[in-house]
């Protein structure tokens, strides 16, 4: 398979940049269809659609579904330069933090403080046990030693490995080595980390289409070649990768429940998917986030419980089930790979800090966290079902989805909409709500608008579904 280099990539994307600029490409001009235009070039499409989906994210082109890709009337680069830094700022990059400096943001994920009404993907911080984690913490100083306020150990606080053991067996039915669990500072850098030692750059590597866009993000990062796999109600479309890139890297897949339209993958696709990477000496990145709350049907198992070729990297996180700001996470490392994984975390920041770990595992060893799950389920599941009825109620003109997991709900929006249109309407209304198109590696097959209900409250939600109403008309 033909993987397209960023050389090429960004040839195209600065010739097309060019046209736009200078007036030869006009606002409002529709751009070729990436088939032909591939072919008059003489690249491979996925270049042109990777030139598209950049010159889309830094504002020069916006994608209309059914229609094609047009000019931008309002270009980024229109406004009056900015007056020259100092010469000490413009030495330039090298070619590694080009590529990441290009990175849209959206790809990190949500923003610092990226909570508030309808904010998706961001758990109800103000119901974080705030008065359990205070008693935890002064335990825990209370017996802290010089030793334990040195250096941390870059693979995990022993204690807290052990607890995490604990907790995937007992509600995950993993039953995880400690010695091969590594504490990260959330999901994203246990896939990063993953990333920096599985792939050289341009290495192809699989991502569901639609799919997580902060893990999309952090293979980006890493330099992969990404692979778009269609996604659909059964989870990733295991033969559509064979077809598309077989000799892959990697696959990043959450197999519980897919982001953000929720598939979880079909028993079928599990056993093809890991026969594949046994077959193909590839590996599998099993992002297990928002698994601990499922609305609909028994939660199910982790594909890490049925890898025996030990091929799954699997990756949790506490920032859904407690809060983002403690930075936790973990990865459970198949064992040849472990002593390089905490290698690459010792020379990434040395290891996480040593009392929040010390604390969590004090609140996990108290058994504190299972019931503020239980807790947690419970409110959220109120608050799904009192937003959904709003929606219903207030705001007609969207259909609302209901994943059978998660944090969140998928609002379509009608087939002549301009979701960007709706999407800067409702955050000027105070919702903080993400575009569907964004979750697309490609051309958005659909529109609409993902919606959090975890950070807004019943008492709240009929507002919400006005304001959206409200943004929905205005445009």
């Amino acid at each position: 398979m033909f993987l397209p280099d960023q050389s090429r990539q960004q040839a195209v994307f600065d010739q097309l940049r060019q046209g736009i600029l200078a007036g030869t490409l006009p606002a409002g001009a529709r751009l070729p269809p990436t088939r032909h235009l591939a072919e008059e070039l003489g690249v491979a499409r996925q270049t042109v659609v990777l030139a598209y989906e950049r010159l889309a994210a830094e504002g020069y082109v916006r994608a209309r579904i059914g229609s094609g890709t047009f000019v931008a009337a309002d270009l980024p680069d229109a406004a009056p330069p900015p007056a020259a830094p100092p010469a000490s700022a413009t030495a330039p990059l090298s070619r590694r933090g080009t590529a990441l400096a290009a990175t849209p943001a959206s790809a990190a994920g949500p923003v610092a403080g990226g909570s508030g009404l309808l904010a998706p993907g961001v758990p109800a911080t103000e119901l974080f046990p705030a008065a359990a984690w205070a008693s935890c913490t002064t335990r825990v100083l209370r017996a802290l030693t010089p030793e334990q306020a040195g250096y941390p150990d870059p693979q995990g606080l022993p204690a807290l490995r052990a607890e995490i053991a604990a907790h995937l067996a007992a509600s995950r039915g993993l039953l995880a080595d400690p010695d091969h669990i590594v504490v990260t500072a959330g999901t994203q850098q246990a896939l990063r980390i993953a990333a920096d030692l599985l792939l050289d750059a341009g290495d192809p590597a699989w991502v569901e289409d639609p799919g997580y866009i902060a893990g999309r993000g952090a293979l980006l990062a890493a330099g992969a070649a990404i692979v778009p796999i269609p996604s659909d109600a059964e989870g990733l479309d295991v033969a559509a990768g064979i077809r598309l890139a077989p000799t892959a890297r990697l696959a990043l897949v959450a197999p519980s429940h897919a982001t953000p339209l929720g598939g979880a993958l079909a028993i079928g696709r599990r056993l093809a998917l890991l026969d594949w990477a046994a077959r193909a000496d590839a590996w599998l990145l099993e992002d297990d986030c928002d698994s601990e709350f499922r609305w609909e049907g028994k939660p199910l198992p982790p594909l890490a419980t049925l890898d025996r070729a030990g091929r799954v990297i699997y990756c949790g996180t506490f920032s859904k089930t407690l809060a983002p700001a403690l930075r936790l996470g973990f990865a459970v490392v198949p064992a040849p790979l472990t002593p390089a994984f905490v290698r690459a975390r010792t020379l990434m920041d040395r290891g996480p800090g040593t009392l929040h770990q010390a604390v969590m595992a004090e609140f996990m060893r108290q058994g504190r966290l299972a019931p503020h799950i239980r807790r947690m389920r419970t409110e959220y599941a109120h608050r799904r079902d009192v937003l959904l009825a709003a929606l219903r109620k207030h705001c007609p003109a969207v259909t609302p989805v209901a994943a059978p997991g998660g944090l969140h709900l998928v609002v379509h929006l009608a087939d002549d909409a301009d979701e960007t249109a709706v999407l800067h309407a409702a955050r000027a209304r105070g919702l903080a709500v993400s575009p569907l198109g964004a979750y697309f590696n490609g051309t958005p097959r659909m529109k609409g608008l993902v919606i959090g209900f975890a950070t807004t409250p019943t008492a709240l939600a009929a507002d919400a579904a006005r304001r959206l109403a409200a943004a929905i008309r205005a445009t």
